[in-house]
């Protein structure tokens, strides 16, 4: 049940939202000053992110989560982009080694990430409340009401918008969400509409009949049919291999069957029939269109309250370098020291100066990501027999220059 009031409101209990809440505790916010809520009856219902880097671990690091986190998933030492059995470029992580004490790309499910970073929270004193659907929002004197489809309201100083790429904080709040290359609103009638003419990204969790030679996974593939990503999620002495699919399928693909995904990873990984691993079991799956867009600003002060925006409700990209959720929990982390310090001073003499150099500085970060991640993008779904051939060929004489896996790997990192 829900209190009357609260200090701050977190909507949204994701990545972001988990992680903003467990950096406000550990900057020592009291966790009955915290109200963290989520539209979901349970947790953990999708699995997008599969990568955690460095950057991210070590901000994780600092609300007492990365431990557990590398203890579960894979710590890769490198990530290959590749054209058959043919390695193009390839990011090779321990040359951080001097720079951070998580020298490797985390692969691990969205899902244990929200899982562990909630056990996290419950040790601290703090649970998520659920099923809280947002319905309406009113600034007021001395803060922000807000009010959820059962009836329920709440009044709070600070509102985190942690609700994903359709925030409803963020639409109540009139703060604008646009692609910063043609201006327009991702969920747009147009842009909808012409979604139904592009290639969905299609994403599955699944299991295999027997062992996948470890010399075909934790790749991206640049086949035929255009990007197929393959990774190994779980850690194989924890539990059963579960792997990780990503590939373009037909504008119009609805239905994900293990049939589909069978026949798109053959052509992927341009495998013989005969020698092509058997799948077992979708565990889940998904398609997406890819989008781009970030939050005009990231913080609005309303009447006696303040709203703040992380993670996808604050930008969105494409899923190219893992970049999205590294980027959300950095901001959400960030954050939760900025609201701690401005809750230590009873006249928050400071706040909005603070809250706009957050704003400026994340949102910067996230138009470098946005313009990095459509290079990316545009780079490896090239469609045109003629121009991937000689992209591959530049690709491959770039990942043989001296250093060229380091540089790669301290671009994906965060640590730049």
């Amino acid at each position: 049940m829900l209190p009357t009031s609260t200090s701050i409101l977190i909507i949204g209990a994701g990545p972001a939202g988990l992680s903003c809440a467990l950096s406000l505790i550990t900057n020592g916010v009291k966790p009955q000053d915290i109200t963290i809520v989520d539209a979901q009856a349970q947790g953990l219902n999708s699995s997008r992110a599969i990568v955690i880097h460095a950057k991210t671990l070590e901000e994780l690091d600092t609300v007492g989560c990365s431990d557990n986190l590398v203890s579960e998933g894979n710590a890769n030492q490198a990530l290959s982009v590749c054209s058959g059995r043919t390695t193009l470029v390839q990011a090779d992580f321990p040359t951080l080694a001097g720079r951070t004490r998580f020298p490797f790309a985390l692969i691990i499910s969205q899902t244990e990430t929200e899982r562990i970073l909630e056990e996290r929270l419950a040790e601290l004193g703090l649970s998520v409340q659920r099923p809280y659907r947002m319905s309406n929002l009113k600034g007021v004197d001395d803060g922000i009401e807000v009010s959820f489809e059962n009836g329920v309201m709440i009044k709070t100083a600070f509102l985190v918008a942690a609700d994903g790429s359709r925030s409803m904080v963020r639409s109540l709040s009139e703060i604008g969400f646009k692609d910063p290359g043609t201006g327009e609103d991702p969920h747009s009638d147009s842009v909808r509409n012409a979604s139904h003419k592009e290639k969905p990204l299609a994403i599955a969790d699944v299991h295999f009949v027997d062992d996948v030679s470890p010399s075909l996974s934790d790749k991206v593939y640049l086949g035929p049919r255009g990007l197929f990503l393959f990774f190994r999620l779980s850690n194989p002495s924890v539990h059963k291999p579960i792997y990780r699919l990503a590939c373009l399928m037909e504008p119009g693909t609805k239905d994900i069957t293990k049939d589909v995904l069978q026949n798109a990873f053959q052509i992927g990984l341009e495998l013989p029939r005969n020698q092509t691993p058997i799948m077992e079991s979708v565990i889940f799956s998904s398609t997406f269109h890819v989008r781009f867009a970030v939050a005009d600003q990231l913080y609005k002060s309303i009447e006696g309250g303040i709203i703040a925006l992380v993670g996808d409700a604050a930008h969105i990209h494409s899923p190219a370098g893992g970049q999205g959720m590294n980027l959300g929990i950095r901001d959400a982390i960030d954050l939760g020291r900025i609201l701690a310090n401005i809750l230590s001073d009873p006249m928050r003499s400071n706040a909005l100066e603070v809250l706009e150099r957050y704003s400026t500085e994340r949102r910067s970060l996230a138009l470098q990501t946005i313009k990095m991640t459509k290079a990316l993008t545009r780079f490896v779904l090239v469609e045109n027999v003629l121009i991937r051939k000689v992209r591959n060929m530049i690709m491959w004489i770039l990942g043989r220059l001296p250093g060229s896996g380091g540089r790669l790997a301290y671009n994906l990192s965060g640590l730049r």
